[in-house]
């Protein structure tokens, strides 16, 4: 995306907005309202306008607990979508465990960043040395759940590209990579956090978990919107069996 096209200019200002009603917004009929436009634009956006608007807003003066309380607004909003799919399949359908897998990786998402919100509280590494510990262990269960990707790299996308639908899975595959190397990029941050001052590594690896979030949410979305709906409308019975089959073979992961 050209980030200085008009369109991008135009959806960031629009997000800034919005963030900026949240600030001191306790009147819930107001705040029902914002969360009704934040959803409708953060169905139209990607994590870089995100993030631009994001830290625009920190020069323009916001403070981190206000980008966090926005942070948390729309999170809750891709979170519903995750727990709550509008795409309907039988307990027993290959897709059906996919978005379980959603649900899990949410979860984990989820609690990377309160032990990150919890980590702050700290004065330094030492301190927070049991803390510091659990993050590590939340970043390797996402290393795990690499597993889901697999599955449908192997599995869904070759019978889609069988199909002739070849861009769906390309792209599903490039942000699977994308997503990878960011879990991989904390782990580095972790290993040498000594190199950081204690809260400029708080402040970052806050930033990269959270920004993580909001690229799976979305990717979700896109799963479920586009590769799962085109995949029911063309994907034999015979060949689900083979991809349950297959998915058996590969193994799962698990929240525990």
């Amino acid at each position: 995306m050209n980030v200085n096209s008009p369109e991008f200019i135009d959806k960031k200002e629009k997000l800034k907005s919005l963030m900026k009603k949240l600030k001191g917004k306790e009147n819930e009929e107001e705040l029902k309202r914002v969360k009704e436009e934040f959803k409708e634009l953060i169905s139209q956006v990607n994590p870089l306008l995100i993030a631009f608007a994001e830290n625009e807003l920190v020069n323009e003066g916001f403070s981190r607990e206000d980008l966090m309380t926005a942070c948390d607004i729309h999170l809750l909003l891709f979170k519903d979508k995750i727990e709550n799919p509008d795409l309907k399949v039988p307990d027993d359908h290959p897709i059906k465990k996919f978005q379980e897998d959603h649900k899990i990786i949410l979860r984990i998402m989820e609690d990377l960043i309160e032990k990150i919100k919890e980590l702050r509280r700290f004065g330094d590494f030492k301190s927070g040395e049991e803390i510091l510990f659990e993050i590590e262990k939340l970043l390797q269960k996402l290393m795990e759940a690499e597993n889901h990707n697999v599955r449908q790299e192997n599995t869904l996308f070759p019978i889609l590209e069988r199909h002739g639908v070849e861009q769906p899975p390309a792209i599903m595959w490039a942000e699977h990579t994308e997503m990878k190397e960011q879990k991989k990029e904390m782990i580095k941050m972790l290993k040498k956090k000594d190199s950081y001052e204690f809260k400029d590594f708080c402040n970052k690896i806050h930033e990269m978990a959270t920004f993580l979030l909001e690229k799976f949410s979305l990717h979700t979305q896109k799963e479920q919107n586009i590769l799962y709906v085109t995949a029911l409308d063309i994907i034999t019975p015979e060949e689900w069996k083979d991809i349950e089959e297959e998915c058996d073979n590969l193994g799962y992961f698990y929240e525990n």
